[in-house]
């Protein structure tokens, strides 16, 4: 790749550049930044999102939802493999939103069944949910992987008796599921990552869809849903996800959506000026020695008041206003600083960390610039020196 342009000693450092362990003080904010350190760059034409990075074999998962072509290439940006899902035929994938992620040195897809491929593209196995099901957690984040020889994946609603929204939502709200393991030898399976207790959300209220994200971090899982700026923390243990803790963002200026009473859930979208699910974290970061959480804030009734969202480009203009910023905390969940930006050449919803501890996104060609025949993808450090 091309270059481009704490110890913990005693009380006085400590003050300077570790994190806090209360939530309610911080270090000085202006010292933690991401730092553009490398760049790659990947000859392919077409839209592209990251999706995943194996450090095993050191490589990236990357895919084309328009042509539905999935990418791997390595840390040089050279291209190992390529290929179609297709929509027919005896390598026929069905299904929407799919979400291809490694998994156990193949690929695994969540569609209308769990579908297993080698990294050349080839169709291994297809694994059926074992009852009828629609979605009402998954959204469009939907995803499956190995946990030891079973499968984990977002668990879906059973749909025996029909498709009750309302009834789903409550659910989750009640201590509901958000995974659901698989034991596909003997097709048994349990619920895992029980939705915990949480003063985010009053009973009997609707705060809009709950659209997950979900990510790994070694032995843990972290797991939040949009209009509230909080994650919550669970363990890997006995093929299960046991809840361990509930952690706060304490963003200034931030502006939920309002909820409506959940028997009226439908007009929920209207209520909030046709723009929702803001605001919310959109990723996380694992490091070596701390952690990062991206998000958006929302932004006021007055701004959005301000365009015509039935008009699209308007739309998108305001999508495009929703400030990204990100929070740094220590390794056990302290709070090191808050309401940092993001830089706007990167794009932050599908950053990864490789396994040298540096952050990895492909670049915003909609705010740095159009590349018609490659990507770039960038390499950024955690910096966290004085100011």
């Amino acid at each position: 790749m091309s270059n481009l342009p704490l110890t913990l000693i005693p009380l006085l450092a400590t003050c300077l550049l570790s994190c806090s362990r209360s939530q309610k003080e911080i270090t000085d904010s202006r010292s933690y930044s991401l730092q553009l350190v490398d760049s790659v760059r990947i000859d392919y034409m077409g839209s592209l999102e990251l999706k995943d990075y194996d450090p095993e074999t050191n490589l990236f998962l990357a895919y084309n939802q328009q042509k539905k072509e999935v990418l791997i290439f390595d840390t040089s940006g050279a291209i190992q493999h390529t290929f179609i899902l297709q929509d027919d035929g005896p390598e026929a994938i069905s299904g929407y939103g799919l979400n291809p992620r490694f998994s156990a040195g193949n690929i695994c897809i969540f569609g209308d069944k769990i579908y297993t491929l080698s990294r050349q593209g080839k169709v291994l196995n297809r694994t059926e949910i074992p009852y009828p099901f629609f979605w009402i957690v998954g959204g469009a984040h939907i995803a499956a992987s190995s946990l030891g020889d079973k499968l984990l994946y977002y668990k879906p609603e059973p749909a025996e008796e029909g498709q009750d929204r309302q009834a789903a939502y409550q659910r989750m709200l009640d201590g509901g599921p958000m995974m659901e393991v698989l034991d596909t030898i003997s097709d048994e399976y349990y619920p895992t990552m029980h939705f915990p207790e949480t003063d985010a959300f009053e009973e009997g209220l609707f705060y809009g869809y709950p659209t997950p994200l979900i990510q790994n971090g070694g032995s843990q899982w972290f797991l939040s849903v949009n209009n509230a700026l909080e994650f919550h923390v669970y363990s890997e243990k006995e093929q299960r996800l046991d809840f361990q803790e509930t952690v706060k963002i304490p963003a200034q200026n931030a502006y939920p959506d309002q909820p409506v009473p959940l028997e009226q859930m439908d007009t929920f979208f209207e209520k909030n000026g046709l723009v929702y699910r803001i605001p919310q974290i959109h990723r996380f970061l694992p490091l070596k020695d701390h952690f990062i959480a991206f998000y958006s804030k929302g932004v006021s009734p007055e701004t959005k008041a301000a365009y015509d969202v039935s008009d699209p480009a308007q739309r998108r203009e305001l999508v495009y206003s929703f400030p990204m910023e990100f929070a740094v905390f220590d390794s056990e969940f302290g709070l090191c600083a808050v309401d940092l930006f993001i830089p706007k050449n990167m794009v932050p919803f599908t950053a990864l960390v490789d396994k040298e501890g540096q952050i990895v996104a492909l670049k915003d060609q909609e705010q740095a610039g159009v590349e018609e025949d490659f990507h770039t993808l960038y390499q950024y450090s955690l910096d966290f020196g004085q100011e």
